[in-house]
């Protein structure tokens, strides 16, 4: 019986060498985006949002009357005035 020797070269047009040093570079494209991305909130204000509120809350002042003044914490729910 005859020994055979197969021995494969990679083809230049699809082997694993050049498949290896294109995905170096697409890893080196998306860590540079993601530094750009993080110093943009870490720096440029991404997460901090100032808003301004203003909250304008017209109440009608008290009144001054006798019926209020007469109705003591006793009245309870009826309103009535209290006599000495």
């Amino acid at each position: 019986m005859a020994d055979v020797n197969i021995q494969q070269t990679p083809s230049p047009s699809g082997g694993e060498t050049q498949s290896t040093g294109g995905s170096g570079a697409v890893w080196a494209i998306v860590v540079v985006i993601l530094l750009l991305v993080i110093g943009w909130f870490v720096f440029g204000g991404g997460l901090t949002r100032r808003t301004t509120s203003t909250i304008n809350v017209n109440v009608p002042g008290q009144t001054d009357s006798g019926a209020a003044r007469g109705a003591g914490a006793g009245a309870g729910a009826t309103g009535a005035t209290k006599t000495p």
